[in-house]
């Protein structure tokens, strides 16, 4: 790339998205490439859960006095930039062409044909964009394209002249109404890049993806967009992009197909987990040996309840690498966890979610996992405690804090949790919020003033819940919510003498939406001034 050229030493790495990453650094190093804004855009498939490894999309734009020195010092004939359509000045011998405009006319794209040589096309119409079709011959003159960028136009179909183009890398037809991709795409054999993310109307891949042998990246919302996956998508070994797998019954549909995409990196949902007839299906996905994945989901669909005992066997068999980051298990009908999820050797894992795993009736250790910083438990409605077994099995030393980096707890809709007790001074030692809703039966709570790194502490629609624990709360607590609990509340609001201790030293206190301020000096005869101006007896 002549950008990059003499700002980094050579790769060290053989993967071409490493080196691609080393020129972007060193020219945001440089100051070429600038912070432009935050993409703040919706990722449906992150909608349950921002990654902890990543946490924001910062775009970058280039740096206009960088760039008005290099065009002062630089002849680039090979880059044309063409503002409303017009490609007055550009020369036929261009190889990198951007055309911003919202409409193409016919003549324009006529004399797009002449520019032969050409390697990039983008086609910048942002927001509002009229363009609706490409012409059906274009591509057999710009066979030599590399680089393709249709996305945010109207354009509904992609020629199936598209397959004279075998040098292609790159496609973009993001936000674009596009349903499918030709057939004729079989023939792109270079192609490493397809992004089809925010096409609402996109149904399936072509039959003939298992082709595309050099894809590296597939870009698009797999479990909102396609009915099914295209069959043999194994047959891509050099994947790295694949947001989620359906798996399917049909031969070359089957999870086995992820045994030898070994390459794959960042997020994977494995969807439709009804499909895995056995055990030994299950163990042909080989995901232990997706040693580049940084979160996993593994789900069934919400009405499937059949084969719960084969179910415990295949989760079982669906064991992930130690180097996991995040881990999500949903609609999971069997009695009991996977033994692995409790292995200490996760010693990366940062999150956890067990969602409507609605059978489950006990809690695995999870508190040896010693990394782990987010866990949420949701619809585990078959759980009727929380105790000792939570926190540790019995052959962890005693001694050892049971979640030692545990920052957020989510207790949310257990319909049968009726007590939380047996918890070791010591445990949970940096828990900053704990949120305990929609538990209808919980009664019993245990220690909480141990909880020394505690900030907000949350009760929503826990009815039977009466008081608090009798030691109290913890110093550090900042803010405390109760919600939908009339008998805490009650409780809250008659506190005298040692009881009224335990809550007046909390900043900031939330009675059903409404904010109650504490004040340190305040007696117990005058706490009732902290709620003259609420209607607690409504």
């Amino acid at each position: 790339m002549w950008m990059a050229e003499g700002f980094i030493e050579e790769s060290q790495t053989e993967r071409m998205e490493d080196t691609g990453n080393a020129y972007f650094n060193s020219l945001h190093k440089i100051g070429f490439l600038v912070p432009s804004r935050c993409d703040t855009r919706v990722d449906f498939d992150s909608v349950f859960s921002v990654p902890a490894y990543n946490p924001g999309n910062l775009l970058y734009k280039v740096n206009p006095v960088k760039l008005s020195e290099l065009v002062n010092t630089t002849a680039l004939v090979d880059y044309f930039a063409a503002v409303d359509g017009n490609l007055d000045g550009a020369l036929e011998t261009t190889q990198h062409l951007s055309l911003n405009c919202k409409e193409i006319s016919d003549m324009t794209f006529g004399i797009l044909k002449n520019f032969k040589r050409l390697h990039t096309l983008l086609l910048l119409s942002g927001h509002g964009s009229s363009i609706k079709h490409v012409p059906r011959d274009l591509f057999l003159s710009l066979k030599d394209l590399r680089t393709l960028n249709l996305s945010r136009t109207l354009v509904s179909e992609v020629p199936s002249s598209i397959r004279n183009v075998k040098s292609l890398r790159y496609l973009d037809l993001s936000n674009t109404p596009i349903t499918q991709l030709p057939e004729s795409i079989d023939s792109l054999h270079h192609v490493q890049t397809i992004k089809l993310r925010g096409c609402a109307h996109f149904l399936q891949l072509p039959k003939g993806t298992k082709k595309l042998i050099n894809l590296r990246h597939i870009d698009l919302d797999i479990i909102r967009q396609l009915w099914a996956m295209p069959p043999y998508i194994g047959n891509l070994t050099n994947l790295q992009t694949l947001s989620a797998f359906l798996v399917g019954r049909e031969e070359g549909c089957r999870i086995g197909e992820l045994k030898n995409l070994n390459n794959l990196r960042g997020v994977l949902r494995i969807s439709r987990l009804e499909n895995v007839s056995d055990k030994e299906e299950a163990e042909e996905a080989a995901l232990i040996d997706k040693k580049y994945l940084q979160r996993l989901e593994l789900r069934w669909s919400n009405v499937f309840t059949e084969k719960i005992e084969e179910q415990e066997k295949i989760l079982e068999c669906l064991q992930p690498h130690a180097g996991l980051k995040e881990l999500h298990i949903q609609h999971y009908a069997g009695s009991t966890l996977p033994t692995w999820i409790s292995n200490p050797s996760f010693a990366e894992l940062l999150v956890l979610t067990l969602y409507r795993c609605t059978n489950c009736q006990l809690l695995p250790s999870i508190g040896q996992l010693r990394m782990l910083k987010s866990l949420s438990i949701i619809e585990m409605n078959g759980v009727k405690e929380i105790n000792h077994q939570f926190f540790r099995d019995g052959l962890v030393d005693q001694a050892f804090p049971a979640f030692p980096k545990l920052e957020i707890l989510e207790v949310d809709i257990m319909f049968n949790l009726k007590e939380w007790r047996e918890v070791k001074l010591g445990d949970l030692p940096s828990l900053l919020k704990l949120t305990m809703d929609s538990c209808p039966e919980l009664d019993c709570l245990p220690s909480l003033s141990w909880l020394k790194s505690l900030k907000h502490l949350e009760f929503r629609r826990c009815p039977k819940l009466l008081s608090l624990p009798s030691d109290g709360l913890p110093t550090s607590l900042e803010s405390f919510i109760v919600i939908d609990c009339p008998e805490l509340k009650e409780w809250c609001r008659k506190a005298e003498g040692e009881d009224w201790s335990k809550i007046s030293s909390v900043p900031s206190i939330w009675f059903d939406c409404e904010e109650v301020r504490s004040k340190s000096h305040c007696t117990p005869g005058t706490s009732v001034e902290i709620y003259e101006n609420m209607e607690l007896d409504g």
